[in-house]
């Protein structure tokens, strides 16, 4: 009987982890909820400071939105992500080709939608999120590590 109950404790232990994983990750989705239908104002991107002199330096992107749900023109709401890659494109009107722009071209589109998800690969799971613009625009990044508001 103790057996079990010290393996019952270890297995609340393992769901603690789990649900704090979890929150992470709702509280990452929850800015991108926030951003989503606003127009991208500013979009930068760059290399990390902290991460500058590591091989595997990270890339740091910026997107400042209009903040209409505010209905004060001035505000404004940002988001920072971390990430390993950043790919800003333009998909042709059949969808069919991607062609590589620089995210300043993102400026003055909507934010329409985000897609993330894990895709395993040589060297393991990768995550990937993908943020949708109006008129074909979208930012593929790969093994991000942080979304955050910024500001």
């Amino acid at each position: 009987m103790m057996d079990e109950l010290m393996g019952g404790e270890e297995w609340i232990e393992e769901g603690d982890e789990w649900i704090e994983e979890e929150e992470w990750i709702e509280d990452s989705w929850m800015e991108l909820e926030k951003a989503r239908g606003e127009k991208a104002l500013k979009c930068s991107k760059r290399k990390s400071k902290a991460t500058q002199k590591e091989y595997n330096s990270l890339e740091e992107l910026k997107i400042i939105f209009e903040d209409t749900d505010n209905l004060n023109v001035e505000d404004t709401y940002g988001i920072k992500i971390k990430e390993n890659s950043i790919i800003a494109g333009k998909h042709s009107k059949n969808n069919t080709s991607f062609k590589e722009v620089s995210v300043n071209k993102i400026k003055g589109k909507r934010f329409l939608e985000y897609v993330a998800g894990q895709i395993e690969n040589v060297t393991g799971p990768e995550l990937r999120l993908t943020l949708a613009f109006e008129k074909g625009y979208s930012i593929e990044v790969t093994d991000y590590s942080l979304v955050e508001e910024y500001k």
